[in-house]
């Protein structure tokens, strides 16, 4: 779980797979497309074909931040300004840069579960687009966030764990 290499592999996978979706159903899509739309699926809002694509791009972009540029600024900063529960053991010199690999990685997944989320509220929105009455499938989309926000309190409660055990030897 320490190692950041397979959560961020992983996100780059879902990256390329959010484009090739996106590469795929653009050419698919009317040119004013559906872009909002209330729990019961229906539309409420539409945009340019041109503009959904830019916007869903740059959302799952920002993405990268939370993965990538997060754990690497908590890495800059001096222990003094990172809270963790026993900071002074597991921010001491012999352990910080294992720390800070294990903050990376629960970051990096953090990110997966984050572009799993957006690819699949981006499917379900494009399928809703090619449907006659450009319905959303929300009941789907709430299984998909109830799977998110199982697995985040599961990964924030590893995270939690991780951090109060300390060595017999403190």
């Amino acid at each position: 779980m320490d190692d950041p290499r397979l959560p961020r592999m992983l996100y780059l996978f879902l990256v390329l797979v959010c484009l090739l979706m996106m590469a795929y159903y653009y050419p698919r899509m009317p040119l004013r497309m559906a872009s909002h739309f209330r729990a019961d699926g229906y539309a409420t809002s539409w945009q340019p074909r041109e503009s959904f694509f830019l916007l869903m791009i740059l959302i799952s972009a920002s993405s990268a931040v939370v993965t990538f540029l997060a754990p690497w600024q908590i890495a800059s900063k001096t222990n003094a300004r990172i809270n963790l529960p026993n900071r002074e053991y597991w921010l001491a010199p012999e352990r910080r840069e294992t720390t800070m690999r294990y903050i990376a990685a629960t970051m990096g997944w953090f990110g997966c579960g984050l572009m799993s989320v957006l690819i699949s509220g981006t499917f379900l929105a494009l399928r809703a687009n090619l449907a006659p009455d450009h319905r959303f499938n929300s009941e789907a989309m709430l299984c998909v966030m109830a799977a998110f926000l199982l697995s985040l309190m599961f990964l924030m409660l590893g995270f939690i764990r991780h951090f109060q055990r300390v060595s017999p030897q403190l």
